[in-house]
């Protein structure tokens, strides 16, 4: 929403007047928006952001979001707001409240929605990644926009038939490739066993989750009786034992850290008390894990609002991946020809998710290329329906143009088209009147036609979401749709700037034109007993002799379980930029050195953390040294100002039994030490240090400064934490325990002798 409008191209077949189109527009917030993005979750994180996603808003207009992903349960809005048209001379009314319809829009379908202005990106950069981790670090997930992909299968049995029934029917559900099941059950009628016991059955691991600690407790020891042969742990209070065959949690517990979980860590998931499942709770934990069989039990079928708890947990289920869902005869298969361009995209400018979109505009809209699409569909699939997705507006017009001259019946359609005159050329190509439809962003979200049997891939894109939403439209099934043909049109590009197309996508290295790329597996088997040297003859007018290898280079797949330097620094408890510092010096190469414009990433493998810390003299912090290294660090107290020991002091009054506190009550202890000095005439600080105006900063300015100061340099080292939420901070579990008297009073003696040290040689 940069100072611009919903529509892209927005004096290209729609009113004359208006704001100015989004292609005019700067991407330089946008940029800076990514990037944030990037350093809170991490930049391979980057890629669940769709920009630029459609919507339709409560009058029928097409407008688009700056930036969307879906986290469990919820859909999310991401926009950076241009100033101008809000402040004199420049007001624009009507523009001001066109803006507050696309947001009353946005929140009545669903969207949370969160706002910046370029001016904060910019000048407050800290205060926006605060603002992202607390608006999303009690996400367990974040997750892609797949609403075209199907969702579980499910069934439901009345558990009131022996044990012995109830297990075949599972059984039976499962080899019938349904994923959810609902136990409905009476009080005492073994649902409890029946449920072990198909776990048993499947293997494992497994999660049993509830609302009560009874039943947990309870459930665990069933769990320890009947399969014994197994290790057993809990998510519940204090415990947290995650990494064990058999694992019994309360909601409650397991959903203030789900996201330390990987999502496919469980095989099969048990719900009880499934009624319970509209729950903000479960429905993020159902949205969070991808276990090959998820089981509800529950006394009760159908909730109070009439919503059968089935279906609630069909709705927040995770979805089938495309691959399963094709796979299982749900979508159809895939078949793919990639037709290779000499345009060149190595000057389009380009951030993790998006290129810029005036380059990519003046480097993709080029007569020659447009022959080539339209020559590719004359060519091969003549007559068939099909889509074509295009840069923008006046991309698709060009296009439509082309097709008519050449005899297809084609329309553009976009979000700048009135709504009537949208559907009404929909709706014609559903009735076969037209077979090209040349679209931009408008189908990528919210349209079905299930018929399409073609889709001409043109417009270049670096949001796998978007690529996804596009490959949606085409893969419904119709009856006489043998499948899917894709159309990649592939232009020059470096390889952290090459757009998705299906083979990347599916890491699928061996090309034919025409072959099936998705299909289930004894399909593609047939068509591969087949080889190179015997033609494969498709109806749909392609033909495939030879095979071919094709780069797959994904960098975010690439990068996904490795360290970055941060979190390796963090891992091996060196100091904030030590070992990015022996990068940039040549003393130690990354196993993935990742340049994204000016932008350099460095990533490590995991097993490599031994060597590393060998090589640099680094002792990881373990559960079996953490007290020794803590009272190191805090007797060494190297510090250059005095929040440090400040903190210390502060967190040790105030923590309770568990050593937890309330980060608002720490922020308030932090304000007060300094407060207390000055009341006494001591000095505070430093004069140019921001706690020496303690008395002028807000409690959310004092809480950010502790958070990014002193509490850092203990949580790099593993000895403090704080809730993914902010809302609490905590010693570690297996430093608080190892904390005898005498050494809480040893850091007490440690703080106060560093404070008076400091403020003894006049830093202060």
């Amino acid at each position: 929403m940069t100072a611009g409008t919903d529509k892209d191209d927005a004096g290209a077949g729609g009113p004359a007047a208006g704001p100015l189109p989004r292609a005019a527009r700067s991407s330089q917030p946008e940029d800076d928006f990514v990037e944030l993005f990037a350093q809170v979750f991490g930049i391979e994180k980057t890629g669940l952001l769709a920009p630029e996603f459609p919507f339709l808003d409560i009058d029928g207009t097409a407008r688009f979001i700056d930036f969307a992903l879906r986290a469990a349960d919820r859909k999310i809005a991401f926009e950076v707001d241009g100033p101008t048209h809000y402040q004199a001379p420049d007001f624009d009314r009507s523009k001001y409240e066109d803006d507050l319809l696309r947001q009353n829009s946005l929140i009545y379908h669903g969207w949370d929605v969160y706002r910046w202005t370029d001016h904060e990106l910019d000048r407050h950069p800290e205060r926006v990644k605060e603002q992202l981790a607390l608006f999303l670090e009690r996400v367990p997930g974040l997750l892609e926009l797949d609403d075209f992909l199907p969702k579980q299968r499910g069934a439901a049995i009345d558990l009131r038939a022996h044990q012995q029934d109830a297990l075949d029917w599972l059984a039976l559900i499962r080899h019938e490739g349904k994923t959810i099941a609902l136990l409905e059950h009476a009080t005492g009628a073994g649902k409890t066993v029946t449920a072990i016991e198909d776990a048993k059955r499947v293997g494992g691991p497994v999660l049993y989750v509830a609302h009560r600690k009874t039943l947990v407790h309870q459930t665990g020891r069933e769990f320890a009786r009947l399969w014994p042969d197994v290790d057993h742990g809990r998510i519940e209070g204090g415990t947290w034992q995650p990494e064990r065959h058999v694992v019994c949690a309360s909601v409650q517990a397991l959903s203030n850290r789900l996201g330390e979980i990987p999502p496919e860590r469980f095989r099969y998931l048990i719900i009880d008390e499934a009624h319970h499942a509209a729950a903000d709770s479960y429905r993020a934990l159902l949205g969070h894990f991808t276990p090959a069989f998820t089981l509800g039990l529950t006394a009760t079928p159908e909730r109070p609002d009439g919503k059968p708890v089935l279906e609630l947990f069909r709705d927040a289920a995770h979805r089938l991946s495309l691959q399963d869902a094709i796979e299982r005869g749900e979508l159809v298969p895939i078949r793919c020809v990639r037709v290779k361009t000499n345009v060149d995209l190595s000057k389009v400018r380009f951030n993790e998710v998006q290129y810029n979109r005036q380059d990519l505009e003046t480097t993709i809209t080029v007569p020659a290329r447009n022959e080539l699409i339209v020559d590719t569909y004359l060519e091969h699939v003549r007559g068939r329906k099909g889509v074509t997705f295009c840069v923008n507006v006046r991309h698709g017009e060009a296009l439509a143009e082309l097709f008519r001259e050449r005899g297809v019946p084609a329309r553009s359609v976009s979000g700048a088209m009135p709504g009537r005159e949208r559907d009404d050329a929909l709706a014609a190509f559903a009735r076969g009147e037209l077979h090209m439809l040349c679209a931009c962003d408008l189908l990528n979200e919210g349209w079905d036609c299930p018929d399409v049997e073609i889709l001409l891939m043109a417009r270049p894109t670096l949001s796998r979401i978007i690529y996804m939403q596009q490959l949606g439209r085409g893969t419904r099934k119709a009856p006489g749709k043998e499948s899917l043909l894709v159309f990649d049109f592939v232009d020059n590009a470096g390889r952290y700037n090459q757009s998705w197309n299906l083979h990347r996508l599916t890491a699928t290295r061996t090309y034919g034109p025409g072959r099936l790329v998705i299909a289930p597996e004894n399909r593609i088997a047939d068509e591969d007993a087949r080889g190179p040297s015997e033609p494969l003859v498709i109806n749909l007018g392609v033909w495939t002799e030879r095979l071919e290898e094709v780069d797959v280079f994904d960098w975010q797949s690439t990068v996904k379980d490795m360290l970055t330097v941060a979190e390796l620094e963090l891992a091996l408890a060196a100091s904030q930029d030590y070992l990015r510092g022996k990068v940039l010096a040549g003393d130690l190469a990354p196993d993935h050195d990742l340049t994204i414009g000016s932008r350099r990433y460095f990533y490590f493998s995991k097993d490599r953390k031994p060597e590393i810390a060998q090589r640099f003299g680094l002792t990881p912090v373990t559960a079996a040294n953490i007290r020794e290294r803590f009272l190191a660090f805090c007797d060494e107290m190297d510090m250059a100002a005095s929040y440090k020991p400040a903190l210390l002091l502060c967190l040790l009054d105030s923590v309770d039994d568990d050593g937890c506190v309330s980060t608002t009550l720490l922020t308030l202890a932090f304000r007060d030490f300094y407060l207390a000095r000055k009341a006494a005439g001591l000095p505070v600080e430093k004069p140019r240090a921001r706690m020496a105006r303690v008395d002028a900063l807000s409690e959310t300015d004092i809480q950010r400064l502790m958070l990014d100061m002193p509490f850092k340099k203990f949580a790099q080292r593993g000895f403090l934490s704080h809730d993914r939420d902010l809302a609490r901070l905590r010693f570690a579990p297996a430093l608080w325990g190892r904390l005898a008297d005498a050494d809480r009073e040893r850091v007490r003696t440690a703080a106060r002798t560093a404070i008076e040290r400091y403020f003894d040689n006049g830093r202060g």
